[in-house]
């Protein structure tokens, strides 16, 4: 009767311990092939701890029987499952199809032979529990499970060699690993071999409790390495079954001894309720702080160290959005990474151009701070220093007091080095230290670049602006002098074309003169001589002119005298002056006059007719054949005077620069190599200081349309300071631009 409660006890502490921890750490993550492979451990260890004392304490022979078998198939599917879950913690690589079918088929094939007599024959009675005498293939049985477990703990050895910068892993594995091989080589011993050999299996009833020595390393595996991630729940769950047997014995023994020492005789009395209601006001108001006062406790046990990944990467990225000074960013990110990860010290060692840029410090100074010859010899991305056995990266690292270095590196360019020391808690670096670290790396290498960049710029800024300043005073200098050249230039140009108009004009009449008969009959060769002169002069005398009105546009003295204008007869006129011109170059000169009666419009009639002349001229100088068309049209407000070509074309990159002073399009410097640039520049400005716009139009090599547009009524000019409008016809000042 003892060996039954005992084994009882044995068995529900093994069920609760085992499918307990399965289910927590299943509910943590049930998507995760690690955690659902770790219940079905749990599970088959379970089934074959609650059938193998099944079998010790059946009633009759064919329970007993039957209960073995069980017991046998539980035995082989637990390492089957410790395989399966080896494979899924070590993340190895997925098995194909085939591979998966004859596995699968392996281990049915095996826990079918598991329960035939193959492996136990029959049971037999020996006291108080049943021998189970082994079937032929009993041997092949043990060396199966012996070869599936040596096929796990080869799995977690090969995940144990990959894990170099994982030491939780690592240590997750070890705890693993040793419980692993205790619980099978105990269990297999009371189980399988000394059953066999001694032909008394009373021994096999202590089996159930071994498999805690299991459970045991996966919790310390939990606390200690961070396995599955499951403290939280593991120190809840602890908490709260202490708070349970605390409140259930001490609650307990506090009534039972206040009400024994209060009625001795245990009769029921209105007293002895009142006390009992008193205990249970007690017990109301002392749960709460008790409750708590556990759970500090054990989250101190299980969190000494405890921090949210998460809350560091956005307290750590707010300073990088909202900091760009490269120092207060490397102090306010070492600080809020050592207080928060629990780190006692570390360091930023920023480099530019192989040389150190920028050193910062959080806590104590190491006893020597590292030279770059040294920190080049911490070669990789991440180097733990519990993961070193030996080496010069192992001794510089423990003579600096350095635990981690963290390369900081772009995509182009290496930025630097991370530097932390020791842990307050003195743990080692778990692997969530790690992750955290390696997230926050390619984010401080990216701030810290452009912290860096930022600071150049500033620097390029100050050094930009002094030569700025340097240059604007030598330009405001040449500006002065350009100034005083242009003032002089202009006053040249006005004198010399005032002094070439006298000589010009009395050239320009003796020829009028001797073309005209004054002084005798003249042959057709000397006439012919004589109009190429007057032409020659007449051109000059145009040259002088527009010098004469750009010289005049610069001192301001560029004068608009309005008066009546007749458009129609001013058009007709020039367009027969012209006529000659296109009857030599064999082109059709046309003057469409308006279709409906013609306003007289308020204009400067000399200076307007420049214009109309200079656009009637230009399209017959530059169209090799076909047709010149002068129009005028009329609208509701304006007035339109057109000159529509079929010749040259002004070429794109041109058109912007055409109304601008001295420039002439390149095709029109080939076509009419004398001319100065100036017309199309006046034109412009007559127009438009006199309330006009301008009309252009062209497509390069079919033609081009000149012309402007005028308002009927003119605009009213600008008065004077100083001075009333005047009434009537006035002369407006242009404004130089």
């Amino acid at each position: 009767m003892k060996e039954l409660i005992f084994d009882s006890v044995i068995l529900a502490i093994t069920i609760i311990t085992n499918l307990s921890l399965g289910l927590i750490i299943f509910s943590r993550n049930s998507r995760q092939g690690s955690t659902r492979a770790y219940l079905l451990l749990s599970v088959v260890i379970t089934g074959w701890a609650a059938s193998n004392f099944l079998s010790d304490h059946a009633v009759t022979q064919h329970s007993a029987i039957i209960m073995a078998r069980l017991a046998f198939v539980m035995g082989f599917y637990s390492v089957v499952s410790l395989l399966v879950f080896a494979h899924a913690f070590s993340h190895l690589r997925k098995l194909a199809w085939w591979e998966t079918t004859l596995w699968l088929l392996l281990f049915l094939a095996g826990g079918v032979i598991s329960a035939t007599p193959l492996v136990v024959r029959t049971a037999e009675r020996a006291n108080s529990t049943w021998n189970l005498p082994p079937g032929p293939l009993y041997g092949v049985f043990l060396v199966a499970i012996i070869v599936l477990f040596v096929l796990a703990a080869i799995t977690f050895g090969i995940r144990y060699r990959r894990a170099i910068g994982e030491p939780s892993v690592r240590g997750q594995i070890r705890f693993i690993t040793g419980g692993a091989v205790v619980t099978f080589v105990l269990s297999v011993l009371t189980n399988v071999v000394i059953p066999v050999l001694t032909n008394s299996w009373s021994i096999s009833r202590f089996g159930p409790g071994i498999t805690i020595i299991l459970v045991a390393s996966v919790g310390y595996a939990i606390v200690k390495h961070h396995l599955f991630d499951i403290r939280l729940i593991v120190a809840r769950a602890a908490a709260y079954t202490v708070l349970l047997v605390v409140m259930a014995s001490g609650y307990a023994s506090l009534l039972f001894g206040v009400s024994t020492w209060l009625f001795p005789n245990s009769q029921v009395s209105s007293s002895l309720l009142i006390v009992h209601a008193g205990l249970a006001l007690v017990m109301a108001f002392t749960f709460q702080p008790l409750r708590l006062f556990l759970e500090n406790v054990t989250v101190r046990f299980f969190f000494r160290d405890r921090y949210e990944s998460e809350d560091v990467i956005n307290a750590v990225g707010k300073i990088l959005v909202g900091e760009i000074d490269l120092d207060r960013m490397l102090r306010e990110v070492l600080k809020t990474v050592c207080e928060q990860v629990h780190i006692v010290h570390g360091q930023f060692y920023i480099f530019n151009q192989g040389k150190i840029y920028k050193v910062a410090h959080f806590g104590p100074l190491p006893p020597r701070i590292p030279v770059v010859p040294e920190l080049r010899q911490l070669r990789a991305t991440m180097v733990v220093a519990d993961e070193l056995s030996s080496g010069e990266a192992k001794r510089v690292m423990e003579s600096h007091g350095i635990r981690v270095s963290m390369h900081l590196r772009t995509k182009d360019e290496f930025i630097g080095f991370l530097i932390l020391g020791d842990k307050l808690s003195g743990d080692i670096y778990s692997q969530q230290d790690l992750r955290l670290l390696t997230t926050l790396s390619s984010e401080l290498a990216i701030a810290i670049q452009n912290a860096k960049s930022y600071a150049e710029i500033a620097r390029f800024n100050l050094t930009l602006q002094e030569k700025i300043a340097q240059a604007t005073k030598r330009l405001r200098t040449a500006n002065a002098n350009l100034k005083s050249l242009d003032v002089a230039k202009d006053e040249f140009i006005s004198m010399a074309s005032h002094q070439l108009r006298t000589p010009l004009t009395t050239i320009k009449g003796y020829l009028s003169m001797i073309l005209e008969g004054d002084t005798g009959k003249i042959t057709n060769q000397q006439r012919e001589f004589l109009n190429y002169s007057f032409d020659g002069s007449q051109r000059m005398v145009g040259l002088i002119s527009d010098l004469l009105n750009v010289s005049r546009l610069a001192a301001g003295r560029f004068m608009i005298e309005r008066a009546d204008t007749d458009l129609v007869a001013v058009s007709a006129d020039e367009v027969r002056q012209l006529q000659t011109h296109a009857d030599a170059k064999n082109l059709k000169l046309v003057f469409e006059p308006p279709k409906q009666p013609f306003p007289i419009l308020q204009l400067d009639e000399n200076k307007t007719r420049q214009v109309m002349m200079n656009f009637i001229d230009n399209a017959i100088y530059y169209t090799k054949e076909g047709s010149v068309r002068v129009s005028l049209e009329k609208s509701r407000d304006t007035v339109r005077f057109l000159v529509k070509d079929s010749g040259i074309g002004v070429p794109k990159i041109a058109q912007k620069k055409l109304f601008t002073k001295f420039f002439r399009a390149e095709n029109a410097q080939i076509t009419r190599p004398d001319g100065t640039g100036l017309g199309l520049y006046l034109a412009k400005r007559v127009v438009e200081d006199q309330g006009g716009q301008i009309i252009f139009s062209t497509v390069e090599g079919k033609g081009s349309t000149f012309g402007f547009e005028m308002p009927i009524k003119a605009p009213e000019p600008k008065p004077v300071p100083g001075h009333a409008a005047p009434a009537g016809p006035v002369k407006v000042k242009a404004q130089s631009k």
